[in-house]
């Protein structure tokens, strides 16, 4: 229960974060261009709000339904006339609808312009603070360790990935993207070149109840740290002890190690190991799910034997960098979006509601973390309200452009109507999500 809360609390701080952000996007630019805000809220507030505070012309406030937020902009919609006649009605200079063209579609794309804005900020500080570290493809010297998705793919434990898409790629983070995009592999297997064909194989990506990293690199099999209580500190084994044998089997990786404990299941087995250049044997009984109880290094715990690469930045470094960051975070979501409308692909199984997104923050507080999924949800906050649909920020630009286009006002009516379809269409589409991120749990 207690991670439960805490990523729930992470998720719905984030959420407030990029609401306040987005809201304050639109406020800014209409107080530049002297338009009056009526009401500024985190969250809706139908029937009553938690909190609310007049200041100047602006209402602020807190709702009580956490799913968006809003500002009113005075003399927006045909019905902000306080009750005159529309034929009779005089626009008030401090209304939306006596601006030009080009303000208000400036206003309209305040809260998208302040998301993308705050994505890069957050990237930017990130890598400041950070830099990068990457680990050459060159310096994989044992080669991958797949799962079950990366077996299915056609890769194999001990593969060394030559080219994707005939092309080499310089660092080993960048291996999965590329070949996710991909349509091919080659890959060096016990020194024969193969070529893997990926294009008809795109469904394995996304047909799995949760995306996950299907390569890493494999290493040797050293213990990272025994759990508490388990048959591993049971029968003494330590940190760091490195897994030499089983039943004077040979090991040399991890992968091969997680093989021999399901191969020796509910046996006593003898382990040989290495304790900081000491030869120990243990007499080890596994149990009946082939769990010793230990975590062991990865790849980043073992700086000492892959070499990697660290790029500092200073902070103006960083900029371009945090541009270039939020661009392939966008990329990568664009890419996931187009794939769910090709059925076979299956990428429809990873869509999900506010209930999918709270799972993907950690359930014990990291800030790193948080902030990193915060500029990921921002960039994609805005892209989201780009699309052209009405009662989206995408809507009004659409209809502001066409004004500009043509000369000529849309009439006040149409755009209201369109609106108030637009609100019921994107009401229904967020219900089915919900529905559908609860159901899909026992479909899959």
């Amino acid at each position: 229960m207690t991670s439960i809360l805490i990523r729930s609390i992470q998720f719905l701080l984030s959420i407030s974060i990029l609401i306040v952000i987005h809201e304050l996007g639109h406020f800014i630019l209409a107080q530049i261009f002297k338009v009056r805000v009526e009401k500024f809220f985190l969250f809706f507030d139908p029937w009553f709000s938690i909190f609310k505070k007049k200041i100047g012309h602006t209402i602020y406030g807190i709702g009580w339904l956490p799913l968006g937020g809003y500002i009113k902009i005075s003399g927006m919609m045909i019905n902000d006339k306080n009750g005159s006649d529309k034929n009779t009605y005089q626009v008030k200079d401090w209304e939306f609808r006596s601006k030009s063209a080009i303000k208000r579609l400036l206003i309209i794309s305040g809260g998208i312009i302040f998301n993308i804005l705050l994505s890069i900020f957050i990237f930017t500080c990130l890598l400041f603070k950070y830099g990068e570290t990457y680990l050459p493809t060159k310096n994989v010297k044992y080669g991958i360790e797949v799962d079950s998705l990366g077996k299915e793919i056609g890769l194999r434990n001990g593969d060394k990935i030559l080219f994707v898409n005939n092309k080499y790629v310089p660092y080993f983070n960048e291996i999965p993207k590329a070949i996710i995009f991909g349509n091919s592999v080659t890959v060096d297997r016990m020194g024969k070149i193969i070529n893997l064909s990926l294009s008809n194989k795109k469904r394995f990506f996304f047909d799995k109840k949760k995306l996950s990293f299907f390569i890493k690199p494999r290493v040797p099999p050293i213990i990272n740290y025994v759990i508490k209580n388990s048959e591993a500190e049971k029968y003494g084994l330590k940190n760091n002890d490195e897994i030499l044998a089983i039943n004077s089997e040979l090991i040399l990786f991890s992968d091969q190690l997680k093989d021999f404990l399901l191969k020796y299941k509910n046996e006593n087995i003898f382990m040989s190991i290495n304790r900081s250049g000491k030869f120990i044997q243990k007499k080890v009984f596994i149990n009946s799910k082939g769990i010793l109880g230990i975590y062991l290094k990865n790849f980043m715990d073992l700086d000492y034997i892959f070499l990697f690469e660290k790029k500092n930045y200073s902070f103006f470094e960083s900029i371009p960098h945090g541009i270039k960051k939020a661009w392939n975070v966008l990329k990568n979501q664009i890419f996931f979006l187009k794939n769910i409308f090709h059925i076979e692909t299956k990428a429809y199984k990873q869509i999900g509601s506010f209930f999918s997104m709270a799972k993907e923050f950690p359930s014990k507080w990291n800030w790193d973390i948080f902030l990193t999924l915060t500029a990921t949800l921002s960039i994609w906050l805005a892209f989201l309200n780009l699309f052209p649909i009405p009662s989206l920020d995408g809507g009004y630009i659409l209809f502001i452009v066409i004004e500009m286009i043509t000369k000529k006002k849309i009439n006040e009516e149409i755009i209201e109507r369109c609106t108030i379809f637009g609100f019921i269409v994107i009401s229904l589409i967020m219900m089915f999500i919900v529905i559908w991120d609860i159901f899909k749990v026992f479909i899959f």
